[in-house]
């Protein structure tokens, strides 16, 4: 979306565009849920009206409870456990990843690894990179509870688990953190800064990518939902950035980024929500 948004920019210079990236806008999807729909009650916007100024995207459909949020599938999102390199693994079978996620496996050598403790590095319950990964490949089981708040206080030579707020924070935890394992939208990992030490997991073979979502049925992505407030009037900002998203310029972006792009989807079933 920050790529999207700086070259919607770019080409609407002069026009009076804007679009606050210095601020720091992405956050995890319950909480821009909220922010928009504070948003449009603080701005008083009445029923049959809607905001013109505001979108903020979700892994998914948000939870009940916010009527007057129209929801958009834009495209499916692909993600990924990633494990730090000294794990010793690349490949795992989708009950290994549950028995991982239950607290069964504790050390990395018991599903052939290397022989160092398993560290799981989750994201807050709010993320929808987390509720995904609970809904697509641990068959609805949420993770278990940390063992220790502040992931840097986990035992390197003992089992453990914590929770960050942010995919930066998960990813440069699970490099830095002998044997641990988290998970980020698969794009997100290439080119990151602590890339060097992670492993993008394969789960049965099946590689995580928008081909292999669409080939081999790759377990974990999710539809990628732009709300707005109400439906965004004829003419605003909000409008044009979903038009540029999906019908120009905006979708080559979302391909380079390896989202699959609900429009182009040969499998309908991708765009759907769970």
């Amino acid at each position: 979306m920050r790529a999207a948004a700086e070259d919607y920019v770019d080409r609407c210079e002069g026009a009076g565009t804007a679009i606050p990236l210095d601020d720091n806008p992405f956050k995890g999807s319950g909480e821009g849920v909220t922010e928009i729909e504070q948003a449009g009650d603080d701005a008083g916007t009445e029923v049959g009206e809607g905001l013109g100024d505001h979108i903020t995207f979700s892994d998914g459909l948000a939870s009940s409870g916010h009527p007057r949020l129209i929801p958009r599938p834009i495209a499916f999102s692909v993600f990924t456990l990633v494990v730090s390199k000294d794990a010793g693994v690349e490949n795992l079978t989708l009950k290994q990843v549950r028995d991982l996620f239950a607290g069964r496996v504790r050390k990395w050598s018991d599903i052939g690894g290397n022989p160092v403790p398993v560290h799981l590095i989750n994201r807050d319950p709010g993320s929808g990179t987390r509720s995904t990964l609970v809904d697509k490949v641990l068959d609805g089981k949420e993770p278990p509870q940390f063992t220790v708040r502040d992931c840097a206080a986990l035992d390197p030579d003992r089992y453990g688990t914590c929770e960050v707020t942010s995919t930066d924070t998960l990813l440069n935890r699970t490099a830095s953190t002998p044997g641990a394992i988290g998970y980020s939208e698969a794009a997100g990992v290439d080119g990151h800064k602590a890339a060097g030490n992670l492993v993008k997991l394969r789960i049965d073979g099946r590689e995580p990518t928008a081909q292999g979502v669409e080939d081999t049925n790759y377990p974990y992505w999710q539809t990628e939902y732009a709300y707005t407030y109400g439906s965004a009037p004829a003419g605003s900002v909000a409008a044009a950035f979903l038009n540029f998203l999906t019908q120009q310029s905006g979708r080559d972006i979302l391909h380079a980024h390896g989202h699959g792009l609900c429009s182009e989807a040969e499998n309908s079933g991708e765009c759907r929500p769970i």
